[in-house]
């Protein structure tokens, strides 16, 4: 399942206002950053992961979203693991190469542990709000933050862009590899040159059929969107505000 098709089953679901999501990402949010133990941000990671599985989502469409950045933040945290050092340590595991001692101790295990565990809480709860959200609502609550127009219109083309881009560079891989262009190393580099560039004129050509499709239709430097969310309701908002206080709460605990 593309990123897109998750996004379009999640959001079509929960039909809340705006403002609901968004407090219920902003109770993810600061429960995971403001936590001094392992237990809440973990706790926050299986909530939402719950609440996208209750919601139709499977467990591979789940590990598949999550994938790129937890690859990103375990090479950064693997920096922080090992230890490289001229002078030997006290250490659960080390090894000497040269002149060097290179291993990981309990202090340096249990700081990599705590530092994954707030990444990963924050960037659930920035799932939540991208996958529950269609781009007209969280357009809504940026103009509601008085962010200035430009901004607002540049982050909704560029989500737009975004989006299109990676379906048509999926397209073009399966595409090659149907046909074979990744059988060997030399063909691989031929075929993912060949890709970039596809996607760059492709890019190129889509900006300029966009900004003719918006002049033709009366664009004079303003987006309008139709306001189609579900009514605000007080008594709903006080789930997320009082989910934020306990999980903070919690997060102040020395576990």
């Amino acid at each position: 399942m593309f990123i897109s098709e998750k996004y379009n089953l999640l959001q079509a679901k929960l039909t809340w206002h705006p403002f609901e999501k968004f407090t219920f990402f902003v109770a993810f949010l600061l429960a995971s950053l403001l936590t001094q133990n392992i237990l809440t941000p973990f706790l926050v990671v299986s909530c939402i992961s719950a609440f996208f599985l209750f919601h139709g989502l499977s467990v591979k469409a789940l590990l598949q979203i999550a994938a790129l950045p937890m690859s990103f933040m375990l090479v950064a945290v693997v920096s922080i693991i090992c230890i490289i050092s001229r002078e030997s340590f006290e250490a659960i595991y080390s090894t000497q190469i040269g002149n060097y001692y290179i291993g990981f101790s309990q202090v340096s295990l249990d700081t990599g542990i705590f530092i994954i565990g707030k990444a990963m809480g924050a960037m659930f709860a920035f799932y939540f709000l991208i996958l529950t959200s269609p781009i007209d609502e969280i357009e809504y609550l940026l103009r509601k933050m008085k962010l200035p127009d430009l901004l607002v219109e540049l982050f909704v083309l560029s989500f737009r862009f975004i989006t299109i881009l990676l379906l048509f560079s999926r397209q073009c891989y399966l595409s090659q590899k149907k046909r074979m262009a990744y059988r060997t190393f030399s063909s691989s580099i031929r075929a993912l040159g060949m890709l970039v560039s596809s996607v760059l004129i492709k890019s190129l050509v889509h900006a300029d059929l966009s900004q003719q499709a918006l002049l033709n239709r009366g664009y004079r430097g303003e987006m309008k969107f139709l306001e189609s969310h579900e009514p605000f309701l007080l008594k709903r908002s006080i789930i997320p505000l009082l989910l934020m206080i306990c999980l903070i709460a919690l997060g102040q605990l020395r576990l």
